[in-house]
């Protein structure tokens, strides 16, 4: 129940986001460029970007659980759906907000949706790989989020002081996050997972 509820939050919060037109994080960048370039749906293009990272993962040895892959579905049909019912406001006392809201919806369902050991997303899941070879975990993080942005931006994502702030804060909030979270939810984040063949 936790997993579903955090797919959805995802999903609203990545929405919310792309809605304020005031930057998403630096995933959403590539894929709201890409989807750009191809005319395809923000989470349609979630999708694929959510295979290339899962396979990055597999080679870190993080390998996916059932609920990493339903996640990487049901989080691009969220965004997709969460896009055509939230407004596009023009005014900055609405998009602020929007994208303030948005922030914080994608640090808790992370939090949650990390801690349940059940489906982990791609991209936590190659920090957490990145973290069993000795790599802070916010360094980790940071590494991974200005590889994405880098490729985001040369699509022509969206950018702007939303992302900073995702880029700068997540690291750190993450990090002081999952601990205490998965403690409180029974689980220990930085023990590997099984994959698929558990």
């Amino acid at each position: 129940m936790c997993l579903l509820a955090s797919i959805g939050v995802v999903g609203v919060g990545i929405a919310l986001m792309v809605s304020a037109e005031l930057g998403v994080a630096p995933a959403d960048v590539l894929s709201t460029g890409g989807a750009e370039r191809l005319d395809i749906g923000v989470g349609t293009m979630g999708w694929i970007s959510g295979g290339v990272y899962t396979l990055l993962a597999i080679a870190l040895r993080r390998p996916p659980q059932w609920g990493t892959l339903l996640g990487a579905v049901l989080v691009g049909v969220a965004v997709n759906l969460s896009l055509e019912a939230i407004p596009e406001p023009d005014e900055l006392a609405w998009r602020v907000p929007m994208m303030l809201v948005g922030l914080a919806l994608l640090y808790t369902a992370i939090s949650v949706g990390v801690s349940t050991m059940l489906g982990t997303g791609p991209i936590e899941l190659i920090m957490l790989g990145l973290a069993d070879r000795g790599m802070n975990m916010q360094a980790a993080r940071w590494l991974i989020e200005a590889v994405v942005f880098v490729g985001g931006v040369l699509l022509g994502g969206q950018i702007g002081i939303g992302t900073l702030l995702f880029v700068v804060l997540t690291g750190p909030v993450l990090a002081r996050t999952l601990p205490p979270v998965a403690r409180f939810m029974g689980t220990t984040v930085l023990d590997a997972p099984h994959g698929l063949d558990a």
